[in-house]
């Protein structure tokens, strides 16, 4: 399993430099671009932005689990941003993204996609992100991921957080983003609760996590599960992540304050 897995990782495309050229010379002008990642403090809960994920930490994790999970949904995102258009095929984009994730230590739960309705005429995508996680996490993960949406909701658009955000969770009408808070069970292993988004609108706007939506305007999918990681695979593999991530876990995360 370990040398498949370093040979997946290794013949893996990421996107290049010139692939996200246009995002790098916006962050390199973003407020806070070189600040360092706190979000990686041991038994502390914090949060990051990912690319497009929003990731929430219990203050049961160590430094290291974090940086396990920030590396490895960082790598398996930018894996799937080369293969698709996380926009225009999302549901090819997620199968990959999947994928990635089990060939390198996650395990492979159902991940089925389906249509999000609020039952009423308008839906917000905070709301629905808190209703889905609901129904599979606890009250406190709940509660941390409010407070993660909160917590970027207060940063300027010119902020990085902003920035990160909204290159990589929508292109305007079109959205993919994950929401996922993280913990760790008594026995060590840790685990994540991955909420998959996707929707189509038929008009734009900033900030769309928090837009009130017509429902008539807006389509939404949506799927939602554990994932365990396995940590025997993934600690062969973490430093070969690491290296073919390179820059870019300082280019693509940052902390969002809680």
């Amino acid at each position: 399993m370990t040398s498949a897995a370093l040979k997946f990782i290794s013949v893996t495309k990421l996107p290049t430099d010139d692939d996200l050229g246009e995002l790098l010379d916006k962050l390199r002008g973003a407020a806070g671009y070189s600040a360092p990642l706190r979000s990686l403090a041991d038994n502390t809960q914090t949060a990051q932005v990912n690319a497009g994920s929003l990731t929430s930490f219990t203050q049961n994790l160590s430094g290291e689990n974090k940086a396990d999970v920030q590396n490895s949904t960082l790598f398996a995102q930018l894996a799937s941003d080369r293969a698709f258009d996380r926009y225009r095929a999302p549901m090819d984009w997620y199968r990959n993204y999947i994928n990635v994730l089990g060939q390198i230590g996650w395990n492979q739960p159902a991940f089925a996609f389906d249509t999000y309705t609020s039952g009423g005429s308008t839906v917000k995508l905070d709301e629905a992100v808190l209703g889905i996680l609901a129904a599979i996490a606890t009250g406190d993960e709940v509660a941390m991921v409010a407070a993660t949406m909160e917590g970027l909701k207060g940063l300027s658009d010119d902020s990085k957080q902003m920035t990160i955000w909204d290159a990589k969770s929508s292109d305007g009408n079109n959205g993919n983003f994950q929401i996922f808070p993280v913990d760790a069970l008594p026995n060590g292993d840790v685990v994540m609760v991955l909420d998959g988004m996707q929707f189509n609108a038929s008009t734009s706007h900033g900030r769309f996590l928090w837009w009130t939506w017509e429902s008539t305007s807006i389509r939404i999918q949506r799927a939602a599960n554990k994932f365990v990681l396995n940590e025997s695979v993934y600690s062969q593999v973490r430093q070969a992540i690491i290296d073919k991530l390179g820059e870019r876990a300082q280019q693509l995360v940052a902390d969002i304050p809680i």
